[in-house]
């Protein structure tokens, strides 16, 4: 596994399965028949169910494997793919062919034209779908919630912190936190890297604080009000998912498949599962209403603050040699016996 690139890990069967709906196609990676129906892959977890619900016929969907185990031979069967931003590295620019849908590019926001410009060749090739804040979630205590990321190195957190399986994304919260010795003081912090399971950590009690996706606590905020998210008013990183167009597909994006994601009523229905359209009409307040006044800064926070999040392109491979030596050496000493 890429842990350099992967955000978020894989999603059990039962999981796979309520992924897609009753009009949706499921099959499996490896099994395309011989006829050249489109297919868009993705792996599971990352399609919100309700877009893949709306893929038009002849459109198949087809929930592959975590992208960690996806073999060229997979990708060779797809027309499009829908991936989290944090699997680019994977997919070179020259395994790729442009969108090339100016009318989808043209609606675009700020945060998704910065994601854009990061990405160098790749720039012409990846279509922002949707994007999802990083929050930090604790058991509700407005008091120390105050504090924003600095929370991340309360004394009170140490050792009682989950954070992602993503050494990139822990450092670059450690850069929000003043860089230099952050990175060494944050990760002592930690009770365990886990994304995948940061929820369970927490409500079984071993973790005091644990920093996921919105996309992926969304739904457990709104049933069990111990619970509290914050997304800091200096911003968050951003978790995207994205479209990309294999090199030997012959198929156009499905243009009005996109926009039927950035459209009422499924872009409400998407915000409620903690899915935020990534053009410059998102947040209205028909957006907003889907939200108790609770929930509602998480995906919909202050211009300010909303401009202040960032977003991760793929790494240059001197910066990957650079940055995997900077996360050898913060590794905390082991504890003397």
């Amino acid at each position: 596994m890429n842990v350099w690139s992967e955000r978020l890990g894989p999603l059990s069967r039962r999981h796979v399965l309520q992924m897609i709906g009753a009009t949706g196609t499921v099959l499996l990676a490896g099994c395309r028949p011989a006829t050249a129906t489109p297919t868009l892959m993705a792996p599971a977890g990352v399609l919100p169910k309700p877009w893949a619900d709306a893929l038009p016929k002849p459109w198949r969907l087809t929930l592959a494997p975590a992208q960690q185990d996806w073999t060229p031979e997979d990708q060779a069967r797809a027309d499009l793919l829908v991936i989290g931003d944090g699997w680019l590295d994977a997919h070179p620019a020259d395994t790729l062919q442009p969108i090339a849908s100016e009318p989808l590019r043209s609606q675009l926001d700020a945060q998704a034209n910065a994601l854009l410009g990061g990405f160098g060749a790749l720039q012409d090739r990846v279509l922002p779908l949707a994007v999802s804040p990083w929050v930090m979630l604790l058991q509700d205590d407005s008091a120390v919630a105050q504090e924003g990321w600095s929370l991340l190195l309360d004394a009170a957190m140490a050792g009682r912190v989950v954070l992602p399986a993503s050494p990139r994304l822990v450092m670059s919260l450690a850069d929000h936190l003043g860089g230099g010795h952050a990175l060494s003081a944050l990760r002592r912090q930690v009770l365990t890297y886990d994304d995948r399971q940061a929820t369970n950590w927490l409500l079984k009690g071993e973790a005091r604080l644990v920093v996921l996706p919105l996309n992926r606590c969304i739904a457990l905020l709104g049933r069990d009000p111990r619970l509290r998210a914050v997304l800091p008013a200096s911003g968050a990183p951003l978790h995207w998912a994205v479209l990309l167009r294999p090199d030997a597909s012959r198929e156009p994006v499905p243009q009005s498949w996109v926009e039927l994601g950035w459209r009422a009523p499924l872009r409400r229905r998407l915000a409620q599962l903690g899915w935020r359209a990534p053009i410059t009409s998102s947040g209205s307040i028909e957006d907003q209403k889907a939200f108790s006044a609770r929930l509602r800064p998480l995906l919909f926070p202050a211009a300010d603050t909303w401009s202040r999040c960032w977003s991760l392109p793929p790494l240059l491979p001197e910066d990957r040699s650079a940055l995997q030596g900077l996360w050898r050496d913060s590794a905390p000493e082991p504890p003397l016996r």
